[in-house]
């Protein structure tokens, strides 16, 4: 599957990487690119203002809110909370350990948005904006989020009123700020300001004006921030002053000719989940909560030989073993075609099945997927002690074949296209995610299935099916429906011209006639980029022969071993091993800066040394990467990584299924 450029121009191609995942520790980028204000005061508690040091955004502003963090940071995190969401309230830990691991980077700002349907939320943001006036708005939003659970039969200012004692107020000044009607008034006035800058659930974040939804996990906000610190490097290098830095990134995201309100006034409202209904059969592998009292019902479309899904099983036991009294786990077979071994390992686990050892067999092709064959299924159908007759006979039967089919054929009714793919009680999660992922769409679905069971007396399957029902009239935006934790859609996207780039001499990996290409502009010392290789991998693994991927140099200025690092790989494919010295060389990042360390690599990976070095001095290796670097320039490419899916931008370290999704549309357009 690897294709090659013509080697006298100075390439043969094989496969290209790309990037993201959802970050990692990042406190290395601020230390190499001296971002942070000089004048920048230290972290602390709470700050009442701006304290007129950083001008303001008339899109979205600061105003006295409280903020926590360096008030004069380069980046700063509108958060709209609603004071009765559980997944703000984990949302909150998140941002305080952000600040925490940018002390002098990052000021979050604390903003109202009580949903309608959570009755205490709006009396819960006005005890945070009277605790405000004390300077102790973010201790009463912990205190009241870590009670969130005495809510329902409490009074809240008497609840509040608690926690002011707790954290030291004057209590008699507390209830008098409670009380005053402009506190109330600061509260819908947030409110009001998040419905014009397109708020439409909660938690909801704006870094430097761009959008981030749902209680995501520390990595995804440091990899956000560490996007916009090189933005800030990039716009103090085109003479924006520090104080100018929020004002212009919010005028970049959310302004526009029209203004904020008329803006978002033609924003379409947040798109509704995607709900399928998949019946639950008595055939079917299952375990957790028992029919009678299952709130949640999580189906599992997996592919015994992707690893994907092998991390997806075990995030699944990490939730039965918090949630199994309530939640259920139905396995549904949907093996790859391109995985060889995923069949057969469906049929010998239904076998297992019969016998009522699934979940042994499960567990034990997951542990050895990477040695799959006939007689290794059979190795552990004895390991676990079935009747080796009777389970050879079930694992060659046909009606076992057909079930795995009956299962295919479910998953692709529910638009099921790749593996591990999930319904939760209908709703579509698509990829191995995190835990919390899972987590707060659970979370959800049972305050869901207790008012529809409440509503309607039903239980098991036929309460799942009334909770699917409801879930497709109200999943995504209905007025009734809890926001579940997902994803964040993605703002309008920038599209060039496909002309606009060319392979030309990069190299790539991937079918040469797929019907998707994506370009990646890469830095060989970003840490983003390193995990955009394994993302790109994946990428390609799921669309195999639909998905090419071409790799482009973008070197960045403060990191003083991208460029060097560069032409070692472009040095490298002069001799056909461009993706090794490429694989090497993210693998060992942090030794770029180690003297010898190119040579090292060249050796390793088996290339003539003195064609090597040649090479990487040559003038027509520096000027290609310089040309690849212009290409992205000429593109908009300001940081990396950067990817372009059939024209179609994509910035940052973004997970698999946001590429996924792209990729799905493009190819159905096709």
């Amino acid at each position: 599957m690897e294709n090659a450029q013509s080697q006298g121009q100075g390439s043969v191609i094989l496969m290209v990487i790309a990037g993201t995942l959802l970050g990692f520790g990042l406190g290395w980028f601020v230390g190499v690119n001296n971002v942070s204000p000089e004048s920048a005061d230290d972290t602390r508690a709470e700050q009442v203002a701006v304290d007129g040091e950083l001008a303001d955004s008339d899109i979205l502003p600061v105003g006295d809110s409280p903020i926590l963090g360096n008030p004069n940071a380069p980046v700063t995190i509108v958060e709209f909370t609603s004071m009765q969401c559980p997944h703000c309230g984990r949302a909150g830990e998140t941002l305080k350990q952000l600040v925490e691991r940018y002390p002098e980077d990052v000021r979050l700002v604390f903003k109202h948005f009580p949903l309608r349907m959570q009755q205490q939320a709006r009396p819960a943001s006005i005890a945070v904006e009277a605790a405000h006036r004390q300077g102790k708005a973010f201790e009463m939003k912990d205190g009241l989020f870590a009670r969130l659970s005495d809510y329902r039969n409490s009074d809240m200012e008497e609840l509040a009123s608690e926690i002011a004692e707790e954290i030291g107020l004057d209590v008699d000044q507390f209830r008098q700020d409670f009380n005053d009607d402009a506190v109330a008034a600061k509260v819908d006035a947030d409110l009001e300001l998040g419905g014009r800058v397109g708020v439409r659930g909660t938690p909801h974040f704006f870094v430097n004006g761009e959008t981030m939804s749902g209680a995501q996990p520390l990595d995804a906000f440091a990899e956000t921030v560490e996007r916009k610190l090189e933005e800030v490097a990039q716009m103090r290098e085109d003479g924006v002053a520090d104080d100018q830095i929020y004002v212009a990134s919010i005028q970049r995201h959310l302004g526009d000719d029209d203004g904020p309100a008329e803006r978002a006034a033609d924003q379409p409202q947040r798109e509704a989940a995607d709900v399928h209904m998949v019946d639950v059969h008595d055939d079917d592998a299952i375990k957790g909560a028992a029919e009678d009292d299952v709130l949640v019902t999580i189906m599992e479309f997996s592919s015994f030989q992707c690893p994907f899904c092998a991390r997806g099983a075990e995030t699944m036991r990490q939730l039965l073993e918090k949630h199994g009294d309530e939640v259920r786990l139905v396995f549904k077979h949907f093996p790859l075609g391109n995985q060889q071994m995923a069949e057969p390992a469906s049929r010998a686990a239904i076998a297992a099945g019969n016998q009522g050892k699934f979940w042994e067999m499960y567990d034990l092709i997951y542990e050895n997927q990477r040695q799959l064959s006939d007689d290794k299924l059979t190795e552990l159908a004895q390991q676990i002690g079935v009747n080796m007759d009777r389970w050879r006979t079930d694992w060659e039967a046909s009606e076992t074949a057909e079930l795995v089919q009956r299962a295919q054929r479910e998953g692709r009714s529910a638009g099921v296209r790749g593996t591990p793919g999930f319904l939760i009680n209908g709703i579509v999660v698509s990829g191995a995610q995190p835990l919390n992922v899972f987590e707060g769409h659970v979370h959800d679905q049972i305050e869901i299935a207790k008012k529809v069971r409440e509503e309607t007396g039903k239980s098991g399957n036929e309460l799942y099916a009334a909770i699917v029902e409801y879930n497709k009239e109200n999943a995504g935006g209905g007025a009734e429906a809890p926001t579940p934790e997902r994803e964040p859609a993605a703002d309008e996207p920038t599209v060039i011209d496909e002309d606009a780039l060319s392979v030309g001499d990069s190299y790539f990996k991937g079918a040469e006639d797929a019907p998707v290409t994506i370009y990646e502009f890469s830095s060989f010392q970003c840490p983003f980029c390193a995990r955009g290789g394994e993302t790109m991998k994946q990428i390609l693994e799921r669309y195999d022969g639909q998905v090419k991927l071409v790799y482009k140099n973008f070197p960045l200025p403060f990191q003083q071993q991208s460029e060097p690092a560069a032409r070692a790989a472009l040095a490298a494919g002069e001799q056909g091993k461009f993706w090794e010295m490429h694989g090497a060389l993210f693998d060992n990042q942090q030794r770029l800066a180690q003297d010898g360390i190119f040579e090292e690599l060249a050796r390793n990976i088996g290339l003539n040394m003195d064609q090597f070095k040649a090479d990487f001095e040559s003038e027509a290796i520096a000027e290609q990467v310089k040309a690849e670097q212009r290409e992205g320039q000429s593109v908009g490419v300001r940081g990396t990584p950067a990817f372009f899916v059939n024209g179609e931008m994509v910035s940052g370290a973004q997970p698999v299924d946001a590429f996924a999704r792209i990729i799905d549309r493009h190819l159905e357009d096709n």
